[in-house]
């Protein structure tokens, strides 16, 4: 076998390696998104209806074969990275026809930090990548082989559709990389493109139904992260997203840093490799001057302006998760270049000097994970379930208001992990007073009767009850 086909071969296995190190330990805990997306997954298999007695919810998985666990649903989410690093590769290896170009790209995605840590969370932002790179391969193909016969738009347009509803994110990026579409718009184009934008279109009427069954609820969590409110003015929307996106684009701060939510990235650590990053600033600068009238770098174009702005109408900056998908198309500028460095006469050197310095750095992130990840115990709730075992120890019962949904769906989820049964999580009806002698379980609710503290952990607290 050739060297080089042995060295790709080791490459991508060290990616699928690196991908896949989960550690049950680190993230330390399972805190409550995660524990409420992985109960819905189950509930939603078991009964058709999610925790709260809904049905036709947007987002679930199956535990049919494995049960419910914490390590299954986070090696859903690390899986899912995984494919979509793969894809990343197969997308440079189409761009540019060469084995070693596509390695190299898988390479700058699978060694990602930022991709690595989506990957380690049990959260539905873990498929958007994926999606992101189906849309990005159905577009090439259709570039590459110059068919836009009608036939080949259906991928795109499903790909498109499902990034709405696997992420709140998404129900703002879908339709704004579906109107990107439109750049590829010419006489020989505009049947696929009406094709792949009306098939997003249709994807998008169970979405339209459910927001007609449920008012307000596909909006929730828009209306508490965005500074669009009633009473805002266009200008001071348009100006503070762009001052917003600007700040989001700050290279630079991935390359130190990056979130500062410890749930989603590790403090100190660096998000994104400084050279990766130099490839994909290198890549951009060759498809503006070499390749803008390509019909796929003129919609990777348009995706890469679009992709920043789900997260710049938000409150929060650096936010790893709705900045996915920029992360993604970072990558796939980092091609260009990778496949010009394989042309240079120099391409071995100064292939070895990216190289080197990339894995320094990741070395360092991978210490500053190993390190400091374990240590984020508080944000991800780690001494919950301990919390929770001295209420059902002696079989008992643990009790929760009725308005307090957070522990509620912590509870039930650790009696599911526990193999407890779901009777010993009570949710109490509205002004409902557990037995005396029973134990409660709260977080923003305090008691509505009298109850000792027995135990806390953060903001949540067990008591016991001493009577109504």
């Amino acid at each position: 076998m050739r060297p080089a086909l042995l060295s790709g071969i080791a490459v991508v296995l060290a990616v699928c390696a690196f991908q896949l190190w989960i550690s049950p330990g680190n993230p330390p805990g399972f805190f409550r998104d995660e524990a409420a997306l992985a109960y819905n997954a189950y509930s939603i298999e078991q009964s058709g209806r999610d925790e709260y007695g809904e049905r036709f919810p947007l987002y679930f998985s199956s535990f049919r074969v494995t049960g419910p666990d914490r390590e299954v649903a986070r090696g859903l989410a690390a899986a899912s990275i995984l494919v979509a690093v793969l894809l990343l590769g197969w997308l440079g290896y189409r761009l540019s026809g060469r084995t070693a170009v596509g390695v190299a790209a898988a390479a700058v995605a699978g060694f990602c930090p930022w991709f690595f840590e989506l990957g380690r969370v049990a959260l539905e932002v873990s498929m958007e990548p994926l999606l992101l790179a189906t849309v990005l391969l159905g577009v090439e193909r259709a570039a590459r082989l110059d068919d836009w016969r009608a036939r080949g738009a259906p991928p795109v347009a499903l790909a498109l559709g499902a990034i709405t509803y696997v992420y709140a994110g998404g129900r703002f990026l879908a339709p704004l990389l579906a109107a990107s579409l439109l750049v590829l718009a010419n006489r020989s184009r505009r049947s696929w493109v009406a094709t792949a934008i009306g098939g997003f279109a249709v994807t998008q009427i169970p979405l339209l139904l459910y927001a007609h069954a449920h008012p307000g609820a596909l909006s929730r969590r828009f209306d508490a992260t965005t500074f669009i409110h009633e009473g805002v003015s266009w200008f001071e929307i348009l100006w503070r997203t762009g001052f917003n996106y600007v700040q989001d684009i700050q290279l630079w701060h991935y390359i130190v840093s990056g979130d500062s939510k410890p749930y989603a990235h590790t403090p100190g650590a660096s998000a994104l490799l400084a050279g990766s990053v130099a490839l994909s600033v290198a890549g951009l600068v060759l498809v503006l001057r070499h390749h803008r009238d390509d019909a796929f770098w003129r919609y990777a174009l348009a995706a890469l302006v679009v992709s920043p702005l789900p997260a710049a109408i938000t409150i929060d900056r650096f936010h790893a998760l709705r900045l996915a998908p920029f992360a993604v198309m970072l990558v796939v500028f980092a091609i260009p270049s990778i496949e010009a460095l394989m042309r240079t006469p120099h391409r071995r050197v100064l292939g070895i000097a990216v190289a080197v310095a990339g894995a320094v750095q990741l070395l360092v992130f991978v210490h500053d994970y190993s390190t400091d990840g374990p240590l984020r115990g508080g944000r991800f709730e780690a001494g919950i379930p301990d919390l929770l075992a001295q209420g059902w120890k002696n079989g008992g019962t643990v009790y929760v208001d009725y308005d307090d949904l957070e522990p509620l769906t912590l509870a039930r989820w650790y009696a599911l992990d526990h193999g407890i049964s779901q009777q010993r999580v009570v949710r109490l009806p509205d002004g409902g007073i557990p037995p005396t002698g029973a134990i409660a379980f709260g977080r923003t609710q305090e008691c509505d009767y009298s109850c000792t503290r027995i135990g806390r952990y953060g903001d949540y607290w067990i008591a016991r009850v001493e009577g109504g």
